[in-house]
């Protein structure tokens, strides 16, 4: 099973654990918003489908559904999806996210 293995290694290499989500999200771009789709997150941060490609090291304002509101950074892109950190400390991005959070840390 080289796939589960490759899973495993890349896992033990982030700094926050990620729990799968299917969620849509609002992503705001300067004075441009898109609808978009959470795929999964973290404490550190989130990876979203998105229609449009955004540069890296953009800045936006990422908002999953009625709880987390968040300012973030792009740090990558590719095939449809953004990976974004946020910019708050993990507490706070916790606390944001309310059940979602349970398991993460």
């Amino acid at each position: 099973m080289p796939g589960k293995a490759v899973k495993n290694i890349l896992e033990s290499m982030r700094k926050n654990n990620r729990r799968t989500v299917v969620m849509p999200a609002t992503l705001d771009v300067g004075s441009f918003n898109f609808d978009c789709t959470a795929y999964d997150v973290s404490l550190g941060g989130i990876r979203l489908k998105v229609d449009l490609p955004i540069e890296k090291g953009t800045n936006v304002y990422v908002q999953l559904k009625s709880r987390l509101k968040r300012t973030a950074e792009v740090v990558w892109s590719g095939d449809g999806f953004v990976g974004l950190i946020f910019r708050d400390n993990p507490d706070a991005v916790r606390a944001s996210l309310g059940s979602v959070a349970h398991g993460l840390k």
